[in-house]
C-alpha cells in the first residue's frame, strides 16, 4: 500500500493503541501528500478518528496549513453529526408517542456508546430497528413526517412489505436531506450468521447520553452486530473495524461469557473470532486472555483474519473472492447452496435503483438480477486483463 494509505492506518492505531504514538510521529518526518491523505481518510470513513489522532498527539509537527484543514474538518462534521442528532431525538419522540419500542444502532447510538463522543465518527443515515409486527406504524409515522420511501417494495400490505429478504425500508427526506433506515432484523436473510431478534429486543439497555435518552443494542449484541456488519460489507472501510475496537475499548461492562455464549448458540462464532483477531492485528486492541484464547483456538478463524485483512487496502476484492470469503461461514451445504442463490438471483438495491420499473412488472427484476450480474462479471474480467 502506498505511504499515504499507511499513514491513515497508522493514525487509526494510534487511536486505540497509545503504544503506537511514537511511530506515528516518526512517520511525520517523511514527506507526506497531505490531499491524498485526506482522500484516504475520507474514502476509509475515518476523517474524524485522524483528525482527532493527529491534532491531539502530533499538532506540534504538522504544517499550520494541515492543522487548520484538519479542524475545519472536525468543525464541519461536528455541525452535520449536530443536525443529525436533533432529527434522531425527533423521530425517537414520535415513535415513543406512538408506544412503537425501537432500538438505535449504528450512527449516533454508536458513536455515544462506543466511542464516548458524537465528534469521533461520521454517519449519513439513521438505524432504527423495531418489531416486524410495529414496521408498518413506524413506516407511516415516517412518511407523515414528510421522508419518502425510497426502497422499492412489492404492495403496501403489511405481508408485502415484510416480503424484503433485507429486512429493512430505506427513507429519504427531500428538504432536510436525511436518511433513515427502518429495520426488523438485523442482516439479511441469505446470511448464515443471524442474531435472534426477541434476544436483542430482550437484552437492549435504556441509554442517556447527550440529553436524548434511546434503546441500544446490548454491549454483547452491539459487538457481534459490528462483526457481522463488517464482514457482510468485506471491510470496504476502515471504520468498519474501528468500529469494533471502540466497542471493546469502550465498553469494560462487555460480559465476555455471554458474548461467547451468544455466538455460540446464534452461529457466529467464527465471525466473531475472525473479526476480533482482525482488530487486535490491525488496531492493536488488548483482548482478555480468555477472549484471545477462544479465538485464536480456531485455525480457520484465524485464516480468515488474514483473508479479510487483505480486503482493508486496495484494490476492492472481485467477486469470486469475497462469495469465498462469504461461504467460509456457512457451515452446511445447504447453507452455502442458499446464499450463492441469494447472491446470484435474488434482487437487490442496487438493481431496483438502477432500473426503476412499475409494481406490476417487479417480477422482471429476477431476470434482470443475473443478466446484471454477468455484465459486471464480464467487465470486472475485462478490466482486469488490460
Amino acid at each position: 500500500m502506498n505511504s499515504e494509505t499507511n499513514f491513515v492506518m497508522l493514525c487509526a492505531t494510534a487511536f486505540f493503541s497509545p503504544a503506537e504514538i511514537p511511530l506515528l510521529r516518526s512517520a511525520l518526518a517523511q514527506p507526506l501528500d497531505w490531499q491524498s491523505i485526506d482522500h484516504e481518510a475520507d474514502r476509509q470513513s475515518v476523517s474524524p478518528i485522524v483528525a482527532h489522532t493527529l491534532l491531539q498527539h502530533a499538532g506540534d509537527l504538522l504544517p499550520e496549513q494541515v492543522i487548520t484543514s484538519w479542524k475545519d474538518k472536525v468543525r464541519d462534521i461536528t455541525k452535520q453529526n449536530l443536525i443529525w442528532l436533533q432529527e434522531w431525538q425527533h423521530l425517537l419522540q414520535l415513535l415513543d408517542e406512538a408506544a412503537i419500542p425501537v432500538i438505535s444502532f449504528k450512527g449516533p447510538a454508536l458513536a455515544l456508546t462506543a466511542y464516548g463522543d458524537l465528534t469521533l465518527r461520521e454517519f449519513h443515515d439513521l438505524d432504527l430497528l423495531v418489531h416486524p409486527a410495529d414496521m408498518v406504524r413506524a413506516k407511516d409515522i415516517l412518511l407523515r413526517t414528510g421522508y419518502t420511501l425510497w426502497t422499492p417494495v412489492l404492495g403496501d400490505s403489511e405481508q408485502a412489505l415484510l416480503r424484503s429478504s433485507n429486512r429493512q425500508l430505506r427513507f429519504t427526506h427531500p428538504i432536510r436531506g436525511t436518511t433513515v433506515d427502518l429495520h426488523w432484523g438485523l442482516l439479511h436473510e441469505m446470511f448464515s450468521f443471524q442474531l435472534e431478534l426477541d434476544d436483542v429486543f430482550a437484552s437492549a439497555k435504556l441509554e442517556q447520553r447527550e440529553e436524548v435518552t434511546f434503546l441500544a443494542l446490548s454491549p454483547e449484541h452491539s459487538l457481534l452486530y459490528l462483526c457481522a456488519h463488517g464482514a457482510k460489507n468485506c471491510w470496504a472501510h476502515l471504520s468498519e473495524l474501528c468500529d469494533i475496537a471502540a466497542q471493546v475499548r469502550g465498553n469494560a461492562e462487555l460480559d465476555w461469557e455471554e458474548c461467547i455464549r451468544l455466538a455460540e448458540s446464534s452461529g457466529c462464532d467464527r465471525l466473531l473470532k475472525h473479526a476480533l483477531l482482525l482488530a487486535e492485528h490491525v488496531l492493536r486492541i488488548h483482548l482478555p486472555e480468555a477472549a484471545k484464547q477462544y479465538c485464536t483456538e480456531d485455525e480457520d478463524a484465524m485464516s480468515l483474519s488474514k483473508t479479510a485483512e487483505r480486503f482493508l487496502y486496495p484494490p476492492t476484492p472481485g467477486y469470486w473472492r469475497t462469495l469465498q470469503y462469504h461461504l467460509a461461514f456457512a457451515k452446511t451445504p445447504r447453507e452455502r447452496a442458499r446464499f450463492i442463490v441469494s447472491r446470484v438471483f435474488a434482487p437487490a438495491e442496487p438493481d431496483w435503483d438502477r432500473i426503476r420499473l412499475p409494481r406490476q412488472l417487479f417480477f422482471l427484476y429476477y431476470l434482470i438480477r443475473p443478466l446484471r450480474f454477468l455484465q459486471e462479471q464480464t467487465t470486472k474480467l475485462a478490466r482486469s486483463q488490460r
